[in-house]
């Protein structure tokens, strides 16, 4: 399957010490199927940093790896994105993690419910409400590479420069 990694540089070989901790599926390399999403990835950072916008493209053979995968916004996939974005290490035995994304309104849901967690205002009921909100978000995706296995399995093809039309 062919996946898009949004940045401000080309990157040929995906190194996980370069990998930021308290992302959704913690630390590790993001690719996504949809080469809009990296698109956006590449433009913010690329705004960020004062740089270009630059996607790569790899084929991904996921065929021998073990995927921990989220189908949607469900109660596990919450825990499992606020213990991260908490900074407390999920730990498991995957190679990489796939499911939603929590950006744009999607992050707004789960900050504000991190901050409600926080505070120790979360019941099962607000749980649901909070997941309620999350079903009406546009689809999205990312796998995160979190083993050199799952790196390995990572072939890149090219990169291009985003320029917005």
């Amino acid at each position: 399957m062919i996946v898009y990694h949004g940045s401000n540089m080309e990157i040929i070989q995906p190194d996980l010490s370069y990998s930021r901790h308290n992302l959704d599926f913690g630390k590790g390399y993001y690719v996504t199927t949809l080469q809009e999403q990296a698109e956006k990835w590449a433009k913010r950072k690329g705004r960020m940093s004062k740089k270009t916008a630059i996607v790569s493209v790899y084929a991904l053979d996921e065929s021998n790896l073990n995927i921990l995968s989220f189908d949607g916004y469900t109660e596990q996939w919450l825990d499992f994105v606020v213990q991260n974005r908490l900074g407390k290490q999920v730990l498991h035995n995957h190679d990489a993690i796939y499911g939603n994304i929590a950006d744009d309104d999607v992050a707004t849901v789960v900050n504000d419910y991190v901050r409600l967690l926080g505070i120790g205002r979360i019941s099962q009921n607000s749980k649901s409400f909070f997941l309620e909100q999350l079903q009406y978000s546009k689809p999205n995706n990312q796998y995160c590479i979190v083993t050199q296995r799952g790196l390995d399995a990572l072939k890149f093809i090219e990169s291009y420069l985003y320029q917005e039309v």
